[in-house]
């Protein structure tokens, strides 16, 4: 029985994070699940969420808003710091 709450639970997390994110505490939770299950569809429900969400782009363009400059000018950053942590030597 404890498996099948697992594998129900590691599908609403993963629905979760492929929809809207995942804070800290259910994060790790979904990490341990994982560990438990390596065989499971996360980078397809990823796929689903992002085409959904083309699909709906789509139908709607005026929803589709440039990404505000201090929003850009921080992933930049954030990017350049994590490459510069995965540089060999």
């Amino acid at each position: 029985m404890k498996r099948m709450h697992d594998a129900h639970r590691l599908q609403e997390l993963l629905a979760d994070e492929a929809l809207s994110g995942l804070d800290v505490t259910c994060g790790s939770e979904l990490e341990a699940l994982l560990r438990e299950s390596p065989d499971a569809e996360r980078d397809a429900l990823m796929r689903t969420a992002a085409l959904t969400q083309l699909a709906f782009l789509r139908r709607d363009p005026a929803a589709l808003q440039p990404m505000p400059a201090s929003l850009r000018v921080r992933l930049l950053g954030t990017a350049e710091v994590q490459r510069s942590a995965i540089k060999p030597g």
